[in-house]
């Protein structure tokens, strides 16, 4: 995604979950640096923007790691880390930065393969498509589109809440990603979620 401008602010986003639960583990939203070919206004753009903010670099690796060490903390220290991934070249690197005390076992996928149900990449396939639905700030190439990166991980966060402990997996069960992962025994309310404050306080039912 972007703020502002597609080309000159682009924004990456690095999302972990839990693949049998689709629990939402960690999110993090960081700037890119600009890409792509520019015409000459939006290349003066640009420098005017360097002038103001400095010159735009990537975020991309520091949000995968925080991702990575959001996981080793909220496993329990027995247990073995196992990730799923494309093959994107930083993952490893920054699996090793993220320095897990346990053994890891790391299976990567090709993400040009088929997005089908079959593909071991789905469940995060699918995440990635709901956030996209889900979050209008996420919406390609319109006005909606985030103006600031803290806006939309706070954007991502409500959406992350409400993923999480308010909608079903599916319209069938009703069952959440939390109930499935075991974070918690019941469907939240939405009502009951928005009265939540850090450092988190569960209104009990």
């Amino acid at each position: 995604t972007f703020e502002h401008h597609r080309k000159l602010k682009p924004v990456t986003m690095a999302v972990l979950i839990e693949r049998k639960s689709y629990f939402i583990v960690h999110t993090r939203a960081g700037q890119l640096a600009a890409r792509g070919r520019r015409t000459e206004a939006q290349q003066e753009r640009l420098e005017e923007i360097q002038m103001e903010e400095g010159k735009r670099r990537s975020a991309s690796r520091a949000c995968v790691r925080e991702c990575f060490e959001a996981l080793g903390g909220v496993l329990a220290s027995h247990l073995p880390i196992r990730l799923q991934t494309d093959k994107k070249r930083t993952y490893p690197t920054e699996c090793k930065r993220a320095n897990f005390s346990r053994a890891l076992y790391h299976r990567t996928t090709d993400s040009r393969k088929r997005r089908d149900y079959r593909n071991l990449l789905f469940p995060i396939n699918h995440t990635l498509a709901m956030m996209r639905d889900g979050m209008s700030c996420l919406v390609r190439r319109s006005w909606g589109a985030a103006k600031k990166i803290k806006g939309l991980q706070r954007h991502a966060w409500l959406w992350t809440a409400y993923r999480n402990y308010v909608r079903g997996v599916t319209v069938k069960t009703r069952t959440t990603p939390a109930q499935s992962a075991g974070v918690c025994d019941q469907q939240w309310q939405l009502k009951e979620v928005l009265r939540w404050r850090w450092p988190l306080r569960m209104a009990q039912p």
